[in-house]
């Protein structure tokens, strides 16, 4: 799930002109090499929660700029970002709490 959440983050980013292309998306905003997606689908494993928590940051930081200016467009784009910001800390959650729930760490 957390690659097609990528994908569809980046291409909200394209679609806003803040990012032109995969690999700026992925060297940019998710600090990771400009295959790091293709080589994630290759592989078929999920992105770190080390890379989404660096996207999560960053969208969370520029949504609270946009969203403390004045321009109503600006307010706009800060929102589309803070709802991308939600999606990564739910696919950060969820895989917190796979970890934790682990047979291994479930032990009294």
């Amino acid at each position: 799930m957390s690659i097609r959440l990528l994908e569809h983050m980046r291409d909200e980013l394209i679609a806003t002109g803040i990012v032109q292309n995969t690999p700026e998306f992925c060297h940019s905003w998710l600090g990771r090499s400009e295959g790091y997606i293709r080589v994630l689908r290759y592989h078929n494993t999920e992105p770190s929660v080390s890379t989404l928590s660096i996207c999560a940051s960053k969208l969370g930081y520029y949504a609270a700029r946009l969203a403390a200016s004045d321009q109503q467009d600006h307010q706009a784009w800060g929102e589309r970002l803070a709802n991308l910001k939600a999606l990564c800390d739910r696919a950060i959650a969820t895989q917190a709490e796979a970890v934790w729930r682990a047979p291994e760490r479930m032990a009294v």
